[in-house]
């Protein structure tokens, strides 16, 4: 083993590839590590060294450096101008610097040893090539060195690259100090290869681990990593060894070493070598084995990086692939492949939950699965993956008869998500008399599922259908009525986890004391058959009235009773006071508190109205399945903030005249409906019944939001009873901050409330993963494999367009606004709100927005509903909206076509590749 060179105070300055110390990350950074760990391995490497991060630290061990790199610790993400200018001062004084001479004769010694003409030196930082945080194309990388003082500069700037801008922001991104962070530098023999290229060990556009992706090029492989040119693209099975697909790219440039000084050229490819496959199948598979073997040693998918030297395949590089959305666990225990639904998108709240919260949901819907499951099946019904909850398709999906309704509800709450489902199906599609046989099935599982629920169903049947019924035959219910009673049986549902005496008992209870489908159904029952029976007038007078699309959408608005319109009238209403008494107006643009505002003039009434609306309407909130985000009634300010935006636009009760309009046009709609009804021979005995359906569908629509309003006594009380064991774990000692227990598992809460068990959970590590986990988008539709299926765009984006569903009609221009976090962030009169999903919790956002673009959504979901109520243009389910556009950038929306139009954009920012596609971006160089 060749000895390792120090110092008087031994620091390694240099380190062999094959010494024991190479393995250590801290020593040799993430690539230098990786590469190490292989030789370790005999993986065929080309021979090289490390010189090491107490190089770098020496290199750097001067005051204006020092104080150059504290300085970039104060930066905020979104300081560009701050970012570039200091990462600049840093990056000079260390290509200024001069290397100790202790370091200097290490790196010229080991040198000399080798008998290289030329190398490639590559940056090896700390926080490198890590399962969270690649680093890939951040930091410097030189081909070709030959000149020996030139491999001293070329050192020196791959440890002044630890500070280029897109380093720093990736850092910033990823939460990595900048202090503590450092750079080693790998030096290694450079290879002259026939190809070289990239391998991928799962799929990195779709994420499927079962199939291994390869881009091949002649030559060096920098071609293909740096994007230069089209390589070879290849799509191999890792299970088989089977080439699913080899497309051949135009590879019109080669890359060699220069043969007269450093670097390299690029050189025209042969025409005839253009034309044809740089790697045989032969070759494909080799490369796909050694990817696995690859993989089993980092226990992770990797992004390797490869070159055939003489028919052998050398590995110049490994990293983990970091783009790929995580895997659902539990793993199913079959070797089938089973489709998830993201319950978030069902809520459409796809942000990430932490970890208690992901349990709290996984257990209420377990529960209500258990009441369904045939025979002795204990599978679980949902999973986990990157802190979102996805429910288990294939047990609906494998059911004949459960199959059409599951992908009809998927529609109505995502259409992406329900065209996928479709394609997974056609893909794997039963011969007919299997389809035959599982229908059979399927009838004497649901019959299982039916003989389960007739205990807990059938004393409230005949209550639920008289409650359909009798719409039909004595009209609609007062509102009022229905909604007093849907938040009579939400608070008993809440009192059922508040009455134990002891908190381990409400802990406990809250988790157990009652599943997603009673609580959803003893709510509901109150609401959802009137609800029920108003959709299905609708879906009769939508047959009776084809050609009435006007009229019909008239019908669906207008709604005074209605949870998120007198949400926002009521708000609306608030604000008129506000408007109408300055001195309120000024205490609230000065951020005063309600009791400074009540103090003075008109503050006693606008305190007493905003009182009211908390008393009604404090449960609600924005993402409200997540117990850990506040409700209204404990963080006001978001309706504080709201307010403030809204004195600057609409005059007094103009909300009220835009509602009294929609209601007038309803009525008119009825009318003339009901008069095309009453035309002809049948027109008499047609009239009464159109009319009783115009009754019944006004007056059950109107009901969508009551059973959630319900609900949300229960999910309040459940937060207020996690919160106060958070509470009272900080006060313990237990836990270091009361928001720390929403980092716990259940099993770890419960053993803390009930045994005093001590709480050993690395709780920065999960807020961190959190954090890492709630920055991917999640897919509405995920694999058991780990692939998120892409689906095609519903009509082909032209121009500068973005794609997705259209839910509310109509055409508007304005500035957009990304938002978030809308208890973070308001809206100006006429901006157009882009978020990524959007609940009653955002209602307050809607009286000021002149439009709605969200990346997850149907027709059916809260921001299509709140948007057609209010008569403004909404475009759902467009992939990674939020980050496509920037607040201030004009766009214009087609609530008709389902585009979204970017109107400051130039032909050389064209983001309609991206809309083409609503898959993961490729995360290739």
């Amino acid at each position: 083993m060749e000895a390792i060179r120090t110092d008087a105070t031994t620091a390694a300055y240099t380190v062999s590839f094959e010494d024991d110390a190479a393995t250590d990350p801290s020593v040799t950074g993430g690539k230098g590590a990786n590469l190490a760990l292989l030789v370790d391995l005999d993986f065929a490497v080309p021979s090289g060294f490390c010189v090491t991060t107490a190089a770098y630290r020496a290199l750097v061990d001067d005051a204006d450096v020092r104080r150059a790199i504290a300085a970039v610790a104060d930066l905020d993400l979104a300081d560009a101008d701050g970012i570039s200018d200091r990462c600049a001062t840093v990056r000079e004084r260390i290509t200024n610097a001069q290397f100790p001479d202790p370091v200097r004769r290490a790196i010229e010694e080991t040198l000399a040893e080798r008998s290289t003409d030329a190398v490639a030196i590559r940056s090896s930082a700390t926080a490198e090539d890590l399962p969270t945080a690649s680093f890939a194309g951040q930091h410097e990388t030189f081909l070709g060195v030959h000149d020996r003082k030139a491999i001293f500069d070329r050192i020196r700037d791959c440890m002044a690259s630890l500070f280029t801008e897109r380093a720093v922001s990736y850092r910033l991104e990823n939460d990595i100090s900048h202090t503590t962070v450092a750079m080693a530098v790998v030096v290694q023999a450079v290879v002259e290869p026939e190809a070289a290229g990239v391998l991928f060990t799962a799929d990195p556009v779709s994420g499927n681990r079962r199939v291994a992706s390869v881009d091949a090029n002649y030559g060096i492989g920098d071609t293909v990593v740096s994007g230069d040119v089209s390589p070879d693209n290849a799509r191999v099975d890792r299970r088989t060894g089977d080439i699913l697909e080899y497309e051949i790219g135009d590879k019109r440039n080669t890359l060699h070493l220069r043969a007269d000084r450093d670097g390299t050229e690029s050189v025209a490819t042969e025409p005839d070598r253009r034309n044809s496959r740089v790697l045989s199948d032969a070759q494909l598979r080799e490369l796909v084995e050694l990817g696995d073997r690859v993989t089993d040693v980092f226990d992770s998918q990797q992004d390797i990086e490869w070159a055939i030297v003489d028919t052998e395949i050398l590995l110049l590089q490994s990293r983990p692939i970091t783009s790929l959305y995580p895997l659902p666990s539990p793993v199913p225990d079959d070797d089938r492949i089973h489709l998830y639904f993201s319950i978030g998108h069902q809520q459409a709240m796809a942000e990430a939950l932490p970890p208690l919260v992901v349990d709290w949901v996984r257990e209420m819907l377990e529960n209500s699965a258990a009441r369904l499951r045939s025979g002795d099946s204990t599978a679980p019904f949902t999973a986990a993956a990157g802190h979102r909850v996805y429910i288990d398709l294939n047990p609906l999906l494998d059911n004949g008869l459960s199959r059409p309704v599951a992908v009809c509800l998927l529609g109505a709450m995502s259409e992406p998500a329900a065209t996928t489902v479709e394609d997974c199906l056609a893909e794997r599609r039963e011969r007919e008399t299997a389809e035959k046989r599982n229908r059979l099935d399927g009838a004497v599982s649901v019959g299982r599922a039916l003989r389960r629920l007739v205990p807990v169903i059938g004393p409230a049947a005949p209550t639920v259908l008289g409650r359909f019924i009798r719409p039909f035959v004595c009209g609609p219910p007062d509102p009022e009525h229905v909604r007093h009673r849907v938040e009579l049986q939400g608070e008993r549902m809440a009192d059922r986890i508040t009455q134990p005496s002891s908190q381990a008992a409400r802990v406990r209870h809250a988790f157990d004391a009652v599943d997603h489908g009673t609580l959803v159904a003893t709510v509901g029952s109150q609401s959802m058959p009137l609800l029920l029976a108003g959709l299905l007038s609708g879906a009769i007078l939508e047959r009776l009235f084809p050609d009435a699309e006007d009229e019909l959408d008239a019908l669906g608005k207008g709604f005074d009773d209605e949870i998120a319109t007198q949400i926002n009238q009521r708000l609306n209403d608030v604000t008129d006071i506000a408007r109408t008494h300055p001195d309120v107006a000024d205490a609230l643009t000065a951020g005063d508190s309600l009791s400074e505002i009540e103090r003075v003039d008109g503050g006693d009434e606008f305190t007493a109205a905003f009182t009211a609306f908390l008393d009604d309407f404090g449960s609600r909130a924005s993402s409200e399945i997540d117990l850990s985000r506040p409700r209204w009634k404990d963080d006001p300010e978001l309706l504080r903030k709201t307010i403030r935006s809204s004195l600057s636009g609409s005059d007094d009760l103009d909300h009220r005249e835009h509602l009294a309009q929609l209601k007038a046009d309803a009525e008119r709609a009825a009318a003339e409906l009901e008069a095309r009804a009453g035309r002809g021979l049948l027109g008499p005995i047609r009239k009464p019944v159109v009319s009783r359906l115009l009754r019944v569908y006004r007056g059950g629509i109107q009901l969508r939001e009551h059973h959630k309003h319900g609900v949300t006594r229960f999910l309040t009380a459940a937060r207020d009873v996690f919160t106060e064991a958070g509470d009272s774990l900080a006060a313990d000692g237990q836990i270091d901050q009361p928001d720390d227990v929403w980092f716990l598992r259940k099993d770890e809460l419960l053993a803390a409330l009930e045994d005093d068990s001590p709480i050993d959970v690395d709780i920065e590590k999960r807020r961190r993963a959190y954090n890492r986990d709630a920055s991917l988008t999640a897919p509405p539709i995920l694999t058991s494999d780990g692939e998120t299926p892409a689906v095609t765009a519903a009509i082909e984006p032209t121009g500068h367009e973005l794609v997705g569903t259209p839910v509310s009609s109509g055409i508007v221009e304005g500035p957009a606004r990304v938002v978030t976090d809308p208890s973070e962030e308001s809206l100006e009169n006429g901006d157009i709100l882009v978020a990524p999903s959007t609940d009653v919790g955002w209602t307050p956002l809607f009286q000021n927005a002149a439009g709605l673009v969200m990346e997850v959504g149907g027709r059916m979901t809260h921001g299509a509903l709140v948007a057609r109520e209010y008569g403004i243009p909404a475009v759902v389910s467009v992939s990674d909206v939020t980050a496509e556009i920037q607040s201030g950038e004009r766009v214009r929306i087609d609530g008709s076509r389902g585009t979204v139009e970017l109107l400051d954009r130039t032909d050389a920012d064209d983001p309609t590749t991206a809309a083409r596609s609503s898959g993961p971006s490729d995360p290739r160089r």
